[in-house]
């Protein structure tokens, strides 16, 4: 009889080894099937009245593995005509297998010298140039509390768009 019970733990302690090595490696090749990039940039509206700078873009995050992960932060910075306009973060976004896509905007009192690009942009009608990168953090968590690393993934893209008043 106790044979027979030693045998069954040493079983279902072998099975428990194997499922969390099969776990964590469901793990690391989700995290090498995460991707991200700026799709584009929406909206990009200097107010004169208020002095303010809007631009509004949308990231995508594409998970090809097989768990939903959350990203912890997204940074980001803004460039005009490779002026740095700004920066901002977002936190806590859950990433579901598949396609999401991310919305958010930056509002801030643009330089002296970022007025001046703005203002001959709108008044010349031009496009100029918007480049937006930073990274995600993308902690990889076994069985959702224990952080096992974080996958860090960079993205930068630029843009030609229009100003609007």
């Amino acid at each position: 009889m106790v044979k027979v019970i030693s045998r069954l733990w040493g079983i279902l302690t072998g099975l428990i080894v194997i499922g969390i090595i099969i776990y964590i490696g469901l793990l690391w090749v989700t995290a090498q099937n995460i991707s991200a990039q700026i799709k584009s940039i929406d909206t990009l509206t200097y107010d004169l009245a208020e002095n303010k700078v809007l631009v509004c873009f949308r990231a995508q995050v594409n998970n090809t593995g097989y768990i939903d992960v959350s990203i912890e932060k997204l940074y980001y910075k803004v460039y005009i005509d490779k002026n740095y306009l700004g920066e901002g973060i977002k936190e806590n976004i859950l990433i579901k297998r598949g396609i999401n896509n991310i919305d958010f905007c930056l509002q801030i009192t643009p330089s002296n010298a970022l007025r001046i690009i703005l203002m001959r942009a709108i008044t010349n009608n031009e496009k100029i140039n918007v480049t937006v990168q930073g990274y995600i953090d993308v902690p990889i968590k076994s069985f959702g509390y224990i952080k096992l690393w974080t996958l860090e993934l960079p993205y930068k893209e630029t843009f030609y768009v229009k100003v609007t008043r």
